[in-house]
C-alpha cells in the first residue's frame, strides 16, 4: 500500500455503516466488487466516502495523472423519428416546428466558434431524421477533420448509428469496418 494508505484505511474503519466499511475493506484489498454491492455505494455511501474510494483506486493505478477531456457539443437536432424514452427533449417528427435542424454549414460555425480555444472533442448527438444519413456524416466528420485534425470526435448514439447502417444498407460489421476509404467514421471512440 502507498502513502495515503493510512487516510483512506481510517476513512473506512471511520465509516459507521458496516455494509459500506465491508465493501471499503474489499477496496483496500484490491477486490472486485459485486454489482449488488456497487449499488449499495451508489445509494448509501456519501459522495465523499466514494470520491475517496475512487481516488485511492485511481492514484494506486495510475499515481498521480490525471487526464481530462475540454469539449464542445453539438446537437444536429432535437427533432427524431423515434421517442425513446431517455431522451429528454426530443421533439416527434410531427412538432417538427418545435425543434431545430442544423445544416452542415450551421455545425461547421459552431466547431469554428471554437478555433483558438483549448479543446480537445466535440461531441455530436442528436435526434433521428433521414437528411442526417451516412453521406451527411461522412462528410461533416471528414470536414471536421479537415479544419481541426487534433479535434477528437466523438459522436452518435447506438440509435443514430442503426438508422443510419439501416438507411445506407450496410451491415453493422460493414458500418463499423476501419476503412477510410470506404467510411471516414467508424464508431464514436475510433475516428478518422
Amino acid at each position: 500500500m502507498e502513502n495515503n494508505d493510512s487516510f483512506i484505511q481510517n476513512i473506512v474503519a471511520k465509516e459507521p455503516n458496516p455494509a459500506l466499511q465491508e465493501i471499503g475493506q474489499k477496496v483496500l484489498h484490491s477486490q472486485r466488487i459485486l454489482p449488488s454491492e456497487g449499488l449499495i455505494l451508489f445509494e448509501q455511501g456519501s459522495l465523499s466516502y466514494v470520491g475517496a474510494l475512487a481516488n485511492w483506486i485511481a492514484t494506486k493505478m495510475h499515481d498521480h495523472k490525471v487526464y481530462f477531456n475540454r469539449n464542445f457539443h453539438i446537437e444536429p437536432t432535437n427533432v427524431c423519428l423515434y421517442s425513446c424514452t431517455f431522451c429528454s427533449y426530443s421533439r416527434l417528427i410531427k412538432k417538427r416546428s418545435d425543434g431545430w435542424e442544423y445544416t452542415m454549414d450551421q455545425m461547421m460555425d459552431i466547431v469554428k466558434s471554437y478555433d483558438g480555444k483549448d479543446v480537445t472533442e466535440v461531441h455530436i448527438v442528436g435526434g433521428v431524421l433521414p437528411q442526417y444519413d451516412l453521406k451527411f456524416y461522412t462528410e461533416f466528420f471528414q470536414q471536421i477533420k479537415k479544419h481541426r485534425p487534433e479535434l477528437h470526435i466523438k459522436a452518435l448514439t447506438p440509435v443514430e448509428y442503426h438508422y443510419i447502417f439501416k438507411k445506407a444498407g450496410v451491415s453493422y460489421e460493414e458500418g463499423n469496418e476501419n476503412d477510410q476509404r470506404k467510411w471516414c467514421w467508424i464508431l464514436a471512440w475510433r475516428w478518422c
